[in-house]
């Protein structure tokens, strides 16, 4: 099992997670509305394009939402599409982006740099 904090304060920004390897997505958006979470609670994958930690949308519970102009836009939730828009809850620095909006498949793709991952044992 694993947990992830914050790499600016340390403060613990998941539950344990299992990490599991990342599903296949749709390569184009059809014009349907997805809305269903692209992996299951307690796991985490790495995204092999762009290298970040993908987490179920509510994956992250030390964080909260960017208070910033704009990067809480979208249709029905935050999508994403404006920059990181979780912060850590403790030191308030930009950790990951939620994209949980209604025409996605919704995750929150955690910034691999802002962040430390640690194994906790089996």
């Amino acid at each position: 099992m694993f947990v992830i904090t914050c790499a600016s304060c340390g403060e613990l920004l998941t539950d344990e997670l299992r990490q599991v390897p990342f599903p296949p997505t749709p390569k184009k958006f059809t014009g349907e509305r997805l809305g269903l979470p692209l992996l299951q609670e307690g796991t985490y994958a790495i995204n092999p394009e762009t290298g970040a930690l993908t987490l179920h949308p509510d994956g992250a519970p030390g964080t909260g939402p960017h208070t910033g102009p704009g990067r809480q836009n979208g249709c029905c939730a935050p999508d994403g599409l404006d920059g990181p828009n979780l912060v850590c809850a403790d030191c308030g620095a930009e950790v990951a982006t939620l994209k949980s909006d209604c025409w996605q498949e919704q995750l929150v793709a955690v910034i691999p740099e802002a962040v430390e991952v640690h194994w906790m044992g089996p």
